[in-house]
């Protein structure tokens, strides 16, 4: 653990400088040429606006998930719990305020969105 210094600091400061564009080759011996540098990848441009994000995320369902614990009311005793959230289940139809159906078959949790009444 870090001890607290009996001085105040500044918070660091970023270098001004921007980042070298070109990788030079430097030998502290003149009689060695510096290497060809002959494949150069080319330096992406900077984004328009970096406040904007570049693309929207790609919801991935989880493919594995813990079954956790959780408690009944005025209970002490553990009971498995098993929850699921993200953007993946709106995008199966899994909408906030929907009624499920759940079954089991096979030894699989079936889960699907119980029709309108």
């Amino acid at each position: 653990m870090r001890r607290p210094t009996s001085r105040p600091t500044s918070a660091r400061k970023r270098a001004t400088v921007p980042p070298p564009t070109e990788i030079g080759w430097h030998s502290l011996d003149p009689s060695i040429p510096p290497r060809p540098y002959l494949e150069r990848t080319p330096i992406p441009e900077p984004r328009p606006d970096p406040t904007k994000p570049r693309r929207p995320g790609h919801p991935r369902a989880p493919q594995h998930c813990t079954v956790g614990y959780g408690y009944y009311p005025d209970s002490h005793q553990r009971i498995p719990t098993l929850r699921l959230r993200g953007r993946w289940l709106e995008q199966l139809g899994f909408t906030i305020g929907s009624k499920l159906n759940i079954r089991m078959r096979n030894g699989e949790l079936v889960v699907t969105v119980a029709p309108p009444e």
